[in-house]
């Protein structure tokens, strides 16, 4: 059986693993995300317990095959003056490689969107980056349109 839920302080070490996993298969372009594969588990323990902490903003969430943690999502709510509403951003959508094709892409979507209705929200959106046109290709036959937009980044140093 395919579930979700909400992140719990229990779940810190297997989101860890699946955030690693995930940015070992989706790091292809240097520099562009800051080298988060060279980040230490504290660090990702402190975001993961910052996340938490911030339940109205920020929504971690597992997928499970029968009981065993196979995916995650992390989503951010946002108010939008284009919707007069809130909006969902999911930020990062993983599912193991030994849990693909059978379906719980559509299934994670799925719950992605009940969700966002359930917080009133008016809109969904993500990015997928162009070097994964799988990832495009599954979400343009969710229904999803793409729009053709820039993302810029400009990260800021820590002060000390």
């Amino acid at each position: 059986m395919f579930t979700y839920r909400l992140c719990n302080e229990n779940d810190k070490g297997c989101w860890i693993a699946m955030n690693r996993e995930f940015m070992a298969e989706e790091i292809q372009d240097d520099g562009l995300w800051n080298n988060t594969g060279q980040t230490g588990d504290e660090q990702f323990a402190n975001t993961f317990t910052e996340a938490l902490e911030s339940e109205e903003m920020i929504s971690l969430m597992i997928f499970e095959e029968d009981g065993k943690p196979v995916g995650f999502a992390n989503l951010m709510t946002i108010y939008s003056i284009w919707t007069h509403g809130k909006a969902l951003i999911l930020d990062d959508l993983y599912l193991c490689p030994e849990v693909r094709g059978k379906g719980y892409g559509r299934q994670t979507l799925a719950y992605i969107e009940q969700f966002a209705k359930e917080r009133r929200c008016k809109r969904l959106q993500f990015q997928s980056e162009v070097t994964n046109p799988n990832a495009m290709e599954f979400y343009i036959a969710q229904g999803y349109s793409p729009a053709d937009m820039k993302f810029y980044v400009k990260y800021f140093q820590e002060k000390e």
